[in-house]
């Protein structure tokens, strides 16, 4: 059974374009690499536009949504150095309130 994963991500406006850049450099790549091992199903980062709860005034929210096959590739990913390491400190400095975070066992699925 697969676990989704919802992040909402909350980055000062004034590092966005850093943000996005890091993401693409560093954790699209990994992504691309667990998606090609059959470890991720799917993943995507969506800059929020609108909703119920947008953004206070110098922030953008961020949803970031993964489809892991399971606990252990979760886990594998959060221990990646790759991530851990490198990315995780760099992109938290430019987050000044900490994401809010939620994953669970997938019950109900439809693609398309």
């Amino acid at each position: 059974m697969s676990q989704t994963v919802a992040i909402i991500l909350k980055v000062g406006e004034e590092h966005t374009q850093t943000f996005e850049q890091m993401f693409a450099d560093e954790i699209l790549p990994l992504w691309r690499e667990f998606v090609s091992a059959g470890k991720f199903l799917s993943a995507s980062l969506t800059p929020v536009q609108d909703g119920d709860y947008p953004p206070p005034q110098g922030f953008r929210y961020y949803i970031l949504h993964l489809e892991p096959r399971g606990m252990a590739e979760h886990e594998e990913f959060d221990q990646d150095p790759r991530f851990l390491k490198t990315f995780l400190p760099r992109a938290q400095a430019l987050q000044p309130e900490r994401p809010w975070v939620w994953f669970g066992d997938t019950l109900f699925k439809i693609e398309a």
